[in-house]
């Protein structure tokens, strides 16, 4: 009995290494598959990464392919940073922009306010001139100018033409300061 315990237990011990190893292969066979599907995968990857880069070279190789492909990206990194630059500036000019408009509707806003006053003014002169003439008689007729002698001069016409001169703004041309400054500005 002795001698066909161990006799058993080489027995149990072999089995048991032999559907180990049956796994083992097993496992090898299928992780070998799994490879093989990797790499093929890789390859389908790579072939179309080398047709979406449509490059001149006659090198089509992995490693040409991944270097046209990092210098792509590079590329366009520099230009989405050169681009976000661009939007900051045209950003900040925006801003700008819509501070002028709003001050500019202000300042047109104070115009057509002194506009209007200085309207209503012109029509309370008129109103009261109006009023001035229709109360007042004449009291003399209509007084006529004759000329006494013949003035040759004022009979000749001569047409005199100067040459244009340089305009220059005077102070008048301007706004009045104090017109400018009756509206209070909100900046």
């Amino acid at each position: 009995m002795t001698s066909s315990a161990p006799a058993d237990e080489n027995v149990a011990t072999k089995k048991k290494k032999s559907s180990c190893s049956k796994k083992i292969g097993h496992r090898k066979i299928h992780k070998a598959e799994r490879e093989k599907l990797k790499r093929d995968y890789m390859n389908d990857l790579f072939f179309e990464l080398t047709k979406a880069l449509e490059s001149a070279s006659q090198n089509s190789g992995k490693s040409s392919a991944l270097t046209e492909t990092i210098r792509i990206i590079q590329d366009l990194k520099a230009q989405v940073e050169s681009l976000k630059k661009e939007n900051l500036v045209l950003l900040a000019e925006s801003q700008y922009i819509a501070v002028e408009k709003d001050e500019l509707k202000e300042e047109n806003n104070a115009i057509e306010g002194h506009i209007k006053k200085l309207q209503s003014q012109i029509d309370e002169r008129a109103h009261s001139e109006s009023l001035w003439t229709q109360g007042c008689n004449p009291v003399a007729g209509s007084v006529f100018v004759l000329p006494i002698q013949n003035d040759s001069v004022t009979k000749q016409h001569v047409p005199i033409v100067s040459k244009p001169h340089a305009r220059y703004p005077s102070p008048s041309d301007s706004w009045p300061f104090n017109i400018l400054s009756e509206q209070p500005r909100a900046d």
